[in-house]
């Protein structure tokens, strides 16, 4: 006796054809993305809210902080703060600073994220990450808010940075990595804060 084909066996056959497939391509984009990681080249390419893409390999010749985070995490707007006073202190030095939210659309719209930037007075440009393949290349788990930073050829750099301590001693520890990347005339400048 043959199985009688029905509608809802069509529509289950389908829905795992589907799910297969995206899968392997989910899976084929975490692969090409450790691969860079694996050869010291992560990729960063996101798309900012203010319409912008944002690629690294665009930036080279400044030093780069990227902080991941969310709107969800109370210790990531405590560090926005700190990480607001850090980008007036380095101004006038070859330093940017991006900020990466992981928060999942369905979660907060794009309006929704703009609102809390203009809430929070966020100078420096805001990205959206939120198939979090893009932090995938640097943690294998969510720890939030988490640092890390290019050297001026584009390179990961320095010790990736996870948590939010008091924001003086954050402060400290961020322009630490700061100025060992920007080199010895950094250190002049530290003596001045």
């Amino acid at each position: 006796m043959r199985p009688k084909i029905t509608m809802k066996r069509i529509l289950a056959t389908v829905l795992i054809v589907v799910a297969a497939l995206t899968c392997t391509g989910l899976w084929s984009a975490l692969a090409s993305q450790s691969d860079a990681q694996s050869t010291n080249d992560p990729l960063i390419r996101l798309r900012g809210i203010d319409g912008k893409t944002y690629d690294i390999a665009e930036m080279k010749g400044n030093i780069l902080l990227v902080s991941f985070g969310a709107t969800w995490c109370s210790p990531c707007t405590t560090e926005l703060r700190a990480l607001e006073e850090l980008q007036t202190e380095y101004r006038d030095r070859p330093v940017k600073f991006l900020w990466v939210s992981l928060d999942r659309r369905e979660r907060l719209s794009d309006d929704g994220l703009r609102d809390f930037v203009k809430e929070h007075k966020l100078t420096f440009p805001v990205l959206r990450d939120p198939t979090q393949l893009t932090y995938a290349q640097f943690s294998t788990r969510i720890r939030l808010p988490f640092v890390i930073f290019f050297d001026k050829d584009g390179k990961l750099a320095a010790p990736k940075h996870t948590g939010m301590s008091q924001p003086e001693l954050y402060k400290k520890t961020i322009r630490e990595n700061l100025d060992k990347l920007l080199g010895p005339t950094a250190a002049g400048a530290s003596s001045a804060r």
